[in-house]
């Protein structure tokens, strides 16, 4: 089963709070945001958009659903505030997170939790007692063995947690990475949810003649200096609206594909 088709018409707004990490995976999705210098979301300027994504989530009939990630959102000294305005706002929070983030006075807040591991970590697994919706984020590489990695699937699902894989983003050997996932899914049918690099069915207006890879849903993308755009790549111009009601009714429309 193939996620980007689960969820190929939802329309999410996509909060990345900092661009820093304390981890420096080669393989992180979100290679394309700058590292320096470090920067973390200001919630003063920010947190409306939160409230104008709902309320037009809301005047559609569709239920918003918002994720918090990064770099590393457990770094935010402020992750709290932003957390718990998008409880109050949207249906459905979410957040990415390296294992950093998991601390059990966010739970109250969030829907559910995508920890990437790249090793048997117990301190996942462990928190499970506060939350049991929480996703294993996998990133197959070249790298590592096929044993390695279905002992690293069946540490986790043994423990009760989803399981999601992912390919090598910037691997030039696509191919080869997406019949190891094939494999993999094969194996484990009833555990995996996958995603595969490549181009989105539910590309819209925003992508018209954009060959890059991508991996991304349709969104509005909040960078953490504040900027916006519907592109996570940088491959659109940024928006530059005077209401984030403007911007997010813009983003959603950039995303139709008529």
């Amino acid at each position: 089963m193939f996620d980007k088709h689960i969820h190929r018409d939802e329309f999410r707004l996509r909060v990345l709070l900092t661009n820093k990490c304390n981890k420096d995976c080669h393989f992180c999705l979100n290679d394309f945001l700058p590292k320096k210098p470090s920067l973390y979301m200001n919630p003063f300027f920010h947190l409306d958009c939160l409230r104008a994504y709902g309320q037009f989530m809301r005047s559609i009939r569709e239920a918003s659903i918002v994720t918090f990630s990064g770099g590393e959102p457990g770094l935010h000294p402020m992750l709290n505030l932003f957390l718990a305005h998008a409880r109050h706002h949207c249906d459905v929070v979410k957040v990415v997170t390296n294992g950093l983030a998991l601390d059990p006075k966010f739970c109250k807040f969030v829907d559910c939790w995508h920890v990437g591991v790249i090793d048997k970590d117990a301190r996942v697994i462990d928190f499970l007692q506060y939350s049991k919706d929480i996703t294993a984020q996998i990133v197959v590489t070249e790298q590592e063995s096929t044993r390695s990695l279905i002992d690293l699937i069946d540490y986790y699902h043994k423990a009760g947690l989803k399981i999601k894989l992912f390919t090598d983003f910037y691997s030039s050997h696509q191919d080869q990475l997406v019949k190891r996932v094939n494999q993999l899914a094969d194996m484990f049918v009833d555990r995996i949810l996958t995603r595969f690099t490549g181009k989105q069915e539910n590309r819209g207006k925003v992508c018209k003649g954009c060959t890059k890879r991508c991996v991304t849903l349709k969104a509005l993308w909040v960078f953490p200096d504040g900027s916006s755009s519907a592109c996570p790549q940088g491959m659109c111009e940024l928006y530059d609206h005077d209401s984030w009601d403007e911007t997010v009714e813009i983003a959603y429309k950039a995303h139709l594909y008529k």
